[in-house]
């Protein structure tokens, strides 16, 4: 199972912003040429994010985005969700999608459970964690990666 590069840069994107001092405000442009993303695809992922409200913009001359939640409030769940759309790791799981062969899959179970392992995992891991994981490796210490 793979992210899409979206996931992969609207996570470093997250990070940027919990890094920045508070009241302090971070421009997309910036963003995009000291992360080697392009401003285009990272206006896509500012607009995938707006709607969980954990993005503050200000608009005109020193304007930019702030994190409107707490690193800790913020689930991998939701981030994962916006960005992905679907996190299933078969489409048979996604919402809205039935199988014909539902009832007699003999594999049903077994991707009910790892779809279960994923969700949760996600929930239960917050951008604080992420943060303090990144700082415990910078420091030498003992990484667990999520």
């Amino acid at each position: 199972m793979r992210f899409s590069t979206r996931t992969r840069y609207g996570l470093r994107f997250l990070l940027r912003l919990a890094a920045q001092p508070p009241d302090s405000l971070l421009q997309l442009g910036q963003v995009a040429r000291e992360e080697n993303i392009s401003s285009g695809y990272l206006e896509q992922i500012v607009r995938a994010l707006k709607p969980l409200g954990i993005l503050r913009a200000v608009r005109g001359s020193g304007g930019g985005y702030a994190l409107a939640k707490s690193p800790a409030e913020i689930t991998m769940e939701d981030v994962f969700l916006h960005l992905e759309g679907e996190i299933s790791p078969v489409r048979c799981l996604s919402k809205g999608r039935r199988c014909q062969r539902e009832k007699q899959c003999s594999t049903r179970s077994f991707w009910k459970e790892l779809d279960s392992h994923i969700r949760v995992f996600l929930h239960t891991h917050t951008l604080q964690e992420i943060i303090e994981a990144e700082k415990r490796s910078a420091s030498g210490g003992n990484y667990v990666e999520l």
